[in-house]
């Protein structure tokens, strides 16, 4: 097991056992989106330049009112030194909390621009297929499909696409040597 997954299945088990794993997910989200859009507050979480006790008194002040699951979290993360995997634990922990919440996150790419009419069927399609399980669909456009689509959930990739059949008769074509 990774150390990310180790860190957020550690984070899961303490948030769910304390009834708080979607707001620990909002307010680990808001940290994160706080790194992002604060250079100094970057600088001084992911640098070495300030002692971690430091950074632990200042992780109580910068947590305030979040839960004590995002508190603690991240203040083991600065006391075992791996502050740098924050955002890759973060986005684990939420395909946790999706996971247990029955959603499965799906990517779909298509040649074009699909209506949202055309999304919503997908999506209701998508969750008869997956035993009822709620899709939380990420739409892509990728032109050089050419027609059909390319879904990709749970790290299976399943191409559909005219581009993929294409290539698919190419290799078979090669490997009777037709080519």
């Amino acid at each position: 097991m990774s150390a990310v997954s180790a860190y957020a299945e550690a984070l899961f088990g303490a948030a769910r056992e304390r009834e708080e794993l979607e707001e620990t997910l909002e307010n680990l989200q808001d940290f994160v989106n706080a790194l992002h859009e604060n250079s100094e507050l970057k600088l001084f979480f992911y640098g070495e330049q300030i002692p971690e006790s430091q950074k632990r008194r200042a992780i109580d002040g910068l947590t305030e009112g979040m839960t004590v699951s995002t508190r603690n979290f991240l203040k083991v993360l600065l006391d075992y030194g791996r502050a740098e995997i924050t955002e890759d634990v973060v986005r684990r922990y939420e395909e946790l909390v999706e996971e247990h919440q029955g959603k499965v996150e799906v990517e779909l790419t298509t040649a074009v621009e699909l209506s949202d009419e055309v999304l919503e069927r997908v999506k209701q399609r998508l969750g008869n297929i997956l035993e009822g399980r709620e899709v939380v669909l990420e739409n892509h456009v990728d032109p050089d499909l050419v027609g059909g689509a390319v879904f990709t959930l749970e790290g299976k990739r399943i191409d559909g696409s005219l581009r993929g059949q294409l290539q698919g008769l190419r290799e078979q074509m090669m490997e009777r040597g037709g080519v």
